[in-house]
């Protein structure tokens, strides 16, 4: 289940390409403080010795909640596992714990194989969302909203079925659910050590209190963040052995030789830069004598970014040395363009003159106009391109045929 391929494909990657983790990762890794903790709510009872819960937003007040209609889809209600007579839909509401284990009625929005959504969990995914649109107009704002609101809810469905199939098919097989359990309390444990980090909270308890102040708890995020992960691996590891034989060689020169457009590169240089001011020298010809030492200690081989840290009065060094420009007419100060095309790889060239100082340069690296050659590094971007293609392709097709197995029904009421 956890086994590892060489051809796993970027974490990130796969996360823009799929539902799944791609919110967790936004709102755990987003620079805000709303985004940086805000987690999914649990959204059923399937995983063990967790209960669901769901929070009362604060600085949101929740819409207000039209009784809602039914809408069934999928597999027939008969045949769904689990279910009694009666759609949990039709219930309305439904009776959970919240933060101060107080009961409240929480509206349910869908239900798959009868396990219930809750509007109070759509609700908490996309309270960053709601949080920045509120500066929207009206109409717009209520009807992006909508819009995300039933995006998260088809999300959460669709992550629901995954869950309950991976339960069903590791029933059987503890140890290997109990070795996917334990690597999303480690996935879960990283994640909350970054967003401490990133916040600057040092202790457990200053955290719980900044997560209560958002109306949540660290049980609930736990549960959301492992749920998320055990989720997406489940499908990597339905997918990846389609990955391992789905791009040949052959298709990697087909991509390239039908799309040169993408490997075209224009002539650039990346190259390094000191700059010496010469109104912080006593005269001029200081600041010259200054410059032609920066290029003997480079050139007798010193380290450029240590002179970089001593010499440079410029702008690079906030680039990590790094000069402005690669590529024609984009090269400042211009007049060191002409040597930075001219020069080799590692070259330190002459000396810059400008009327306010000197310039002394170094090149990194040359690329050449044409197209990239067919060489490992493009072999693998392209691999990887492709390989997204299929896992995006087989991902939406093992869900879809998730979905019609199962019973879903979604309330058609307003969120």
């Amino acid at each position: 289940m956890l086994r590892k391929s060489r051809r796993v494909c970027d974490f990130k990657r796969i996360c823009t390409r799929t539902p799944f983790l791609w919110t967790a990762t936004v709102l755990l890794s987003a620079g805000c403080a709303s985004f940086d903790t805000w987690p999914f709510e649990p959204n059923n009872e399937t995983a063990p010795a967790v209960k669901p819960e769901v929070f009362r937003s604060q600085p949101l007040p929740p819409p207000e909640m039209n009784i809602p209609s039914v809408s069934r889809s999928q597999k027939p209600e008969s045949d769904a596992p689990g279910r009694t007579a009666g759609s949990l839909l039709d219930q309305v509401s439904y009776t959970v714990p919240a933060l101060n284990n107080a009961q409240v009625a929480a509206r349910i929005r869908a239900t798959v194989n009868g396990e219930p959504i809750l509007d109070e969990e759509v609700r908490g995914a996309i309270y960053p969302f709601l949080i920045a649109s509120q500066a929207l107009p009206e109409p717009e704002r209520s009807q992006r909203r909508a819009e995300v609101f039933r995006q998260q809810l088809q999300h959460l469905i669709e992550r629901e079925v995954v869950l309950q199939d991976m339960f069903g098919k590791l029933r059987e097989r503890p140890m290997i659910l109990d070795k996917l359990k334990e690597a999303a309390g480690k996935e879960f444990d990283k994640k909350m050590r970054d967003t401490r980090k990133r916040l600057k909270i040092n202790s457990e308890d200053e955290f719980k209190a900044y997560l209560h102040a958002q109306g949540i708890t660290i049980e609930s995020v736990r549960r959301q963040v492992e749920r998320e992960f055990m989720a997406m691996e489940y499908m990597r590891n339905r997918l990846i052995p389609l990955l391992d034989r789905a791009v040949t060689l052959e298709q990697l020169v087909e991509y390239y030789q039908k799309h040169p457009e993408e490997f075209t590169i224009q002539d650039s240089v990346t190259w390094q830069d000191i700059f010496i001011d010469g109104g912080k020298y006593p005269s001029r010809d200081a600041a010259l004598q200054a410059a032609q030492l920066v290029v003997a200690k480079a050139r007798q081989g010193e380290d450029f970014l240590k002179l970089v840290a001593q010499f440079d009065n410029g702008d690079s060094s906030y680039r990590n040395g790094e000069g402005y420009g690669h590529h024609h007419a984009e090269i400042k100060p211009p007049e060191a363009e002409p040597y930075l095309f001219k020069m080799t790889e590692g070259e330190i060239g002459p000396i810059v003159e400008q009327a306010n100082g000197y310039h002394v340069i170094r090149l990194l690296k040359r690329d050449y106009a044409g197209l990239k050659p067919l060489d490992e590094k493009t072999q693998k971007a392209i691999r990887q391109k492709l390989e997204g293609e299929v896992w995006e392709r087989e991902y939406k097709r093992l869900v879809a045929d998730l979905k019609r197995s199962a019973a879903i029904e979604i309330s058609t009421g307003t969120p």
